[in-house]
């Protein structure tokens, strides 16, 4: 079989990997196989052959198969203006050259003589793609309907599992949540959320969380939804929120001006490194780029946005340090801007993340694993990495695919509203339940009461020996007994389970 289209294109100018979804080849009956990761792979008659020059190939893309800024990007480069002007010339209207005019301009540093004519068209087919504000160009009879910028634009594809998601109105039903739970309890529940979504938070990056940094980690979590849509990702806000995340001695100035990698030590002190992240002289130009993105996306749906936003951040990861908390603070803050959550309400996502960490890993290498394969790089003796080729692998970070993230975003917010988020209200509603209950056969202190309520939760509903035996000595085995029948009642249980 031959291949064409993104394949042909891959070959025959031996790229290295590609942000590419779709491949396709030629030569047997028209067929369709998905694989595992999602990506596409179609299969065409003969007569679909599109020639030889490259150009026929990336216009075969446009009409069969998903777009890849970052593998056109790649292209262009390799194909002189003066070709791409000839190209054209022999068909100045039709709608895929004048949108390879378009893009060959938006990607290269290059201008076209070529003039065209022809119906305006939208760059990105709106069936497709999700599209940002509609800007003409009259130069190439084009609707610019991309969501960024020529130096950082994210590609989202529309896909079953997406539009499936986006019918259900789960901001309707997080408000349903709210209406139906006492303000008493709500209250409660939200300042639960503020300190489990903490400690979930800080539990994915391995790190320990002080009270100190606890508190303002809840303090900037309480926040959410109410700092100027304008001021949402400035550099001066950004490091203000770094610095009250990070230890203050690792508190940054600005975004960083050193190379990084997100990576772990090995035994012997080596290092492995599981990302590389971009330049630093890429760092203001792709924040700037989902500062675009922001603008031009505000018809689509708000969790569309937050994923952009949330995960095109940790892939720039503008400082040395709490990239990875920030992150997950601008998908709860960007939700609240929008109006999906209430200023100040955060769903448990880190909380999830962490329950399915492998689900979280495998939407992070949708990226990782492409940048990794693409840049060449070296560790020095003092663990800095160098970046050999920094200008090849430009475009795998300015333009990234981010439909998985989007999907993930969205399975997080079904599964936070369905299963975690009523668990948690539910569990509350328990424990005053045991609480209440316990204070029926001994009245105590609400410090001790607290205490020994946590204490059963964390034991399968008994109090261990030793705690029996120290702590509430004063307690009878009576006493204990009925505690725990107790506690087992108000969870549902006929007795304490087994430890």
């Amino acid at each position: 079989m031959q291949l064409v289209g993104t394949s042909w294109l891959l070959e025959h100018y031996a790229l290295g990997a590609v942000l590419a979804s779709h491949r396709s080849r030629i030569g047997g009956r028209r067929q369709r196989l998905i694989k595992p990761d999602g990506a596409v792979e179609d299969i065409f008659p003969r007569n679909y052959w599109p020639g030889d020059h490259p150009l026929d190939h990336v216009e075969f893309i446009f009409k069969y198969e998903n777009l890849s800024l970052d593998l056109l990007e790649q292209v262009f480069r390799k194909i002189k203006a003066a070709d791409v002007d000839r190209y054209l010339a022999a068909s100045p209207t039709s709608k895929y050259r004048r949108r390879i005019g378009f893009l060959y301009e938006f990607l290269t540093p290059d201008t076209l003589k070529i003039g065209v004519s022809g119906n305006y068209v939208p760059v990105l087919d709106p069936k497709k793609y999700f599209t940002g504000k509609p800007r003409r160009s009259a130069r190439w009879r084009v609707i610019d309907n991309l969501l960024g910028g020529a130096g950082a634009c994210p590609l989202i594809r529309r896909t079953p599992a997406i539009d499936e998601k986006l019918k259900r109105d789960w901001s309707r039903e997080i408000r349903r949540l709210t209406r139906e739970t006492s303000p008493r309890l709500w209250s409660r529940a939200v300042n639960y959320l503020y300190l489990k979504e903490t400690k979930a938070s800080f539990a994915i990056e391995r790190e320990e969380v002080t009270p100190a940094r606890g508190e303002r980690f809840v303090a900037v979590l309480a926040r959410s939804g109410t700092v100027p849509p304008a001021a949402f990702l400035d550099e001066p806000r950004l490091t203000s929120l770094q610095n009250l995340i990070v230890d203050p001695r690792y508190a940054a100035k600005g975004f960083r001006d050193s190379q990084n990698y997100v990576g772990q030590t090995l035994p012997g002190f080596q290092g492995k490194v599981h990302y590389v992240c971009p330049p630093p002289r890429l760092v203001p130009t792709l924040i700037s780029g989902l500062r675009t993105f922001r603008v031009r996306s505000e018809e689509l749906p708000a969790p569309v946005r937050a994923a952009v936003v949330s995960f095109g951040f940790v892939y720039v990861h503008p400082f040395a340090d709490g990239n990875g908390r920030l992150h997950r603070l601008l998908l709860h803050e960007s939700l609240a801007l929008d109006g999906y959550t209430d200023s100040g309400i955060v769903l448990p996502f880190s909380a999830a993340m962490l329950r399915d960490s492998a689900a979280y890993d495998r939407v992070l290498e949708t990226v990782s694993r492409p940048v990794n394969a693409r840049v060449r790089y070296h560790l020095e003796k003092d663990g800095s990495l160098i970046l050999d080729n920094p200008r090849e692998a430009e475009g795998v970070w300015r333009y990234p695919d981010l439909t998985p993230h989007v999907e993930y975003v969205l399975e997080l917010i079904e599964a936070t509203v369905t299963r975690d988020l009523p668990e948690e209200l539910q569990t509350l509603v328990q424990i005053d339940r045991a609480a209440a209950a316990i204070k029926e056969i001994v009245d105590l202190p609400e410090i001790k009461l607290n205490l020994l309520l946590s204490l059963l939760a964390g034991n399968h509903g008994q109090l261990s020996r030793r705690k029996r035996s120290s702590t509430f000595a004063e307690l009878t085995d009576a006493e204990v007994t009925d505690i725990e029948q107790a506690f087992a009642e108000a969870f549902g249980q006929s007795k304490p389970a087994a430890s």
